[in-house]
């Protein structure tokens, strides 16, 4: 069941940060059965609010749902994301696709196949995707933060 009190409450926190920050925008809530509640935030600064591979927006979410805590904490947990003009959801898109051709490449070629170094999260993106969609690949991320990426090879 939704508690649109807290939706509310959830939607004028993040307009009042992005007006604390000096950005102007709307804020709109969906509902999904696989994300959840996700807060999708319209700005024609939305470069501001995203910042390279989405670690200002992982960030801002991070501030937020401290924030939301701190307001809801004695009522429970509030489970929610954030998305900036659907960035999340295209990034998401990109990312699977970038894996699955590194995939098809691996067993074209039978070498191993290094993607772009990415966000801890984003990685783990890529892991949850090759395991459930490419049964016949492996995938490992090698390096440092913040130049840690994954290597997609064949299974032995």
């Amino acid at each position: 069941m939704t508690d649109y009190n807290k939706i509310e409450a959830v939607k004028n926190i993040i307009l009042e940060l992005m007006q604390k920050c000096g950005i102007q925008g709307s804020v709109e809530f969906e509902e999904s059965i696989t994300k959840g509640l996700v807060f999708n935030i319209s700005t024609p600064d939305s470069y501001l609010l995203i910042g390279r591979q989405g670690s200002t927006l992982h960030s801002f979410q991070i501030l937020v749902q401290a924030v939301v805590s701190r307001k809801f904490g004695q009522e429970g947990p509030f489970w929610f994301s954030l998305d900036v003009d659907d960035y999340k959801r295209k990034r998401e898109w990109f990312l699977k696709e970038t894996a699955k051709a590194a995939a098809d490449k691996a067993k074209l070629t039978g070498r191993a196949q290094g993607l772009e170094p990415m966000p801890n999260y984003e990685r783990r993106l890529v892991h949850a995707y090759l395991q459930e969609h490419c049964p016949e690949v492996e995938s490992s991320s090698i390096g440092n933060e913040p130049y840690r990426k994954v290597v997609i090879r064949l299974k032995r």
